[in-house]
């Protein structure tokens, strides 16, 4: 596999057509594309925990883990890891890496209140991402193939390049059509996984009400769509699920 990543760059030129990037036609097999997305977000991961504190063996973490792993259950392809972590920091957030790290802030948990449909709502909503590539699509759009051969065979401490990808895939918005297809399956493997989505509906509304300028950082889901819209899906999603 090594050897196909370090030709990786010079078969497919400095990028890729936004959007257009598909697995299997560069990789070659899921099994090839699901090991680099691993091993790309094991890195980012790693970093992130060098600069930020993780809530580690915690009861949070157990907790997380728990509800996560109901979640994952629901997930067709069964080759995906996936990892839960907190956060602790006032920074009211939750996002998903490539290869299925997926990271909740204590700021976001403690809004939630620590309700489980709620934190499953959350969990969700990134493993939706997550299984539908969006966190790699947007690095290898932004920053070409060459960013993927270049973490995954060089390995050791992220790269200038690298740490450029992934601050950006933190502080830049996932498209509309991204966030509302996240919500929707979101709310559905709920369902699949015993948890209230009607609870989606309440997290929503509840962080709607709170004022942006209480929490100077407070990012997580006041981007686009609007969380009006959010919650029409929701609606939607959950009446064709009771007929």
């Amino acid at each position: 596999m090594e050897k196909f990543f370090i030709n990786l760059g010079r078969k497919l030129g400095n990028s890729v057509n936004r959007g257009k990037w598909y697995y299997n036609s560069i990789f070659g097999s899921e099994e090839e594309a699901l090991q680099a997305e691993y091993i790309m977000g094991k890195k980012f991961a790693a970093d992130i925990e060098r600069d930020m504190k993780v809530a580690g063996n915690s009861s949070l973490q157990i907790s997380l883990d728990e509800i996560g792993g109901k979640l994952i259950k629901k997930v067709r392809n069964k080759q995906r890891q996936f990892n839960f972590n907190v956060i602790l920091t006032n920074d009211i957030n939750a996002f998903a890496l490539p290869g299925g790290f997926i990271f909740i802030t204590f700021a976001l948990l403690d809004k939630i209140n620590h309700s489980k449909d709620e934190i499953a709502f959350v969990l969700a909503h990134e493993i939706v991402h997550v299984v539908l590539k969006h966190p790699i699509n947007r690095i290898v759009a932004d920053y070409s193939t060459q960013i993927i051969s270049n973490i995954v065979v060089k390995g050791g401490a992220l790269g200038v390049l690298a740490k450029q990808a992934l601050a950006s895939m933190l502080k830049n918005c996932y498209s509309q059509d991204n966030e509302l297809e996240a919500d929707h399956y979101a709310v559905r493997m709920m369902y699949g996984a015993g948890f209230d989505p009607q609870s989606a509906k309440t997290l929503l509304a509840r962080l709607k009400q709170s004022s942006p300028e209480d929490y100077p950082i407070y990012n997580y889901f006041l981007s686009h769509p609007p969380i009006d819209e959010r919650i029409r899906l929701i609606d939607i999603v959950t009446r064709q699920r009771q007929m």
